[in-house]
């Protein structure tokens, strides 16, 4: 199931309100699950996409560090920090893509909780 799948099945289950039956209860918890689940398989991705990164990033220092200008003088720490900036710009986005999506939906997931708390008083009530 694809995150934009569980985070609209997510909101039919929000737009359901009150009336959400034991069985539905059952399926947002199994939701929650999935939702969960997913996160970690993309947090993990991260951590390892983040880890090559910065072991990328040490070896272009490195490298940068030992390169002169026409004057045979060395850059300077502003001027290879400038350009590993400039150079893994498109990857620090895709990671921070990658763990805005993994951070949105463990709290997706773990709002989902609250809604079931709000219907079983609800049930709890009409008793």
């Amino acid at each position: 199931m694809t995150i934009e799948t569980m985070l609209n099945i997510n909101e039919e289950f929000k737009k359901k309100g009150l009336l959400l039956s034991s069985e539905d209860l059952f399926d947002r918890l199994r939701l929650r699950d999935d939702m969960k689940t997913e996160s970690w398989k993309i947090r993990q991705e991260y951590i390892l996409e983040k880890l090559e990164m910065d072991k990328k990033k040490a070896m272009r220092t490195i490298e940068l560090k030992a390169v002169t200008d026409d004057k045979w003088k060395w850059l300077t720490e502003k001027a290879i920090d400038g350009n590993i900036r400039k150079e893994f710009f498109d990857d620090e986005i895709a990671l921070s893509t990658k763990k805005a999506t993994y951070e949105l939906l463990y709290e997706r997931a773990e709002s989902i909780i609250d809604f079931i708390n709000v219907v079983k008083l609800n049930l709890k009530s009409e008793l």
